[in-house]
């Protein structure tokens, strides 16, 4: 099986689809940032998995061939694209006939409660104009916009759900904080002066206080997944 991971990030998704398809299979990760793909590069090879070959490119163009892979994931990515209907069409091309796509996007920012805390913690230390940086991942937030892209893209039988887990931080709000540094906002917390950062954090940890269960933080997270074939 022929597997195409689009915007792989540091690869979790292209890692669980080299474990799953085994030896005989081959995985092609791509992403547009090439420090995300060294961080993935550099991880250990997946044991009795398939290998696992990264590309930079952008979404559009995909610089994959056509019609040479049998599944192609995007995971929390396609809602960031600055076309997404266009990059939605790549991924069309690169799938064999009867392949499938699947694709997951965040639901609305209130129904993923760390990031809710986050984006209460922005509005009441930094403002507006801040906050709305923790809100991009979550502007796609309704699934039967993103069922009909899909559609419009090209692609038939398209399944959507909705499927709610759970966001753990084992060693509670430090870590959490400490992980801030992998989000958008980041660039901008490094350049605000100690009193600004402090005070958003000091915000942060009140907001916080109801996810707190026990020594962790345990925050609710949900998105769309949508499945879909490309059948000519």
């Amino acid at each position: 099986m022929r597997v195409l991971d689009v915007a792989t990030g540091s690869g979790p998704v292209a890692r669980c689809a080299a474990r799953r398809i085994g030896p005989t299979g081959r995985v092609v990760a791509t992403d547009i940032a090439a420090p995300m793909l060294d961080v993935a590069r550099a991880r250990p090879p997946v044991i009795g998995g398939a290998p696992i070959i990264y590309v930079q490119s952008p979404a559009v163009p995909l610089r994959v061939k056509s019609s040479a892979f049998d599944l192609v994931t995007c995971q929390q990515s396609l809602q960031f694209f600055p076309d997404r209907l266009a990059a939605l069409r790549e991924m069309k091309r690169a799938l064999r006939p009867g392949g499938q796509l699947a694709v997951a996007v965040w639901t609305e920012i209130a129904d993923n409660e760390w990031f809710t805390a986050i984006q209460k913690a922005l509005l009441a230390t930094l403002g507006r104009e801040v906050a709305t940086v923790i809100e991009a991942p979550f502007r796609w937030p309704h699934g039967e916009e993103l069922k009909r892209t899909i559609e419009t893209a090209g692609f038939s039988e398209v399944k959507l759900y909705r499927r709610d887990g759970m966001l753990t931080f084992e060693k509670g709000i430090e870590q959490a904080i400490n992980a801030l540094v992998a989000m958008p906002i980041a660039p901008i917390l490094a350049t605000l002066p100690d009193t600004s950062r402090n005070a958003f954090h000091e915000r942060l940890c009140i907001e916080a206080q109801p996810l707190l269960k026990g020594a962790a933080l345990v925050g609710k997270m949900a998105s769309h997944i949508a499945i879909a074939a490309a059948l000519d």
